[in-house]
């Protein structure tokens, strides 16, 4: 597995701020994804896992494992939007695979109505 590239992250506050504010969301039992387009050719992510929802270290780190697991695998599809996944709750391992299915399914519905880049984006 190859470490995700910095291009394809988000790593600046107002990156998140953006997408936070402005993203189309959609919410299950253990993630919450927010996604904007970006008007770049590739996808980027950014993921929140914080202290109060998640106490333990190791399954806040197991919850960013599969979160870039599965942006990994769906980039491509994913093109063209700034993606901010936020852990909700902590994922047992024997939930993986489902946590990973939850994840994929909210990645299709944030990238169903894409619309304009914010940029070509026309005023009504």
């Amino acid at each position: 597995m190859a470490p995700q590239a910095r291009l394809e992250r988000l790593t600046q506050r107002q990156e998140f701020a953006a997408v936070l504010a402005h993203g189309r969301i959609s919410a299950g039992r253990y993630f919450v994804v927010r996604a904007r387009p970006s008007g770049l050719s590739f996808a980027r992510l950014g993921v929140i896992a914080g202290r109060k929802p998640i106490r333990r270290a190791v399954d806040r780190n197991r919850c960013k494992r599969i979160v870039r697991e599965v942006f990994r695998e769906r980039k491509e599809s994913l093109a063209m939007l700034d993606v901010v996944v936020m852990c909700r709750a902590a994922v047992p391992r024997k939930e993986a695979a489902g946590a990973r299915r939850e994840l994929g399914r909210l990645l299709v519905a944030v990238s169903a109505d894409r619309g304009p880049p914010p940029a070509i984006r026309t005023r009504q």
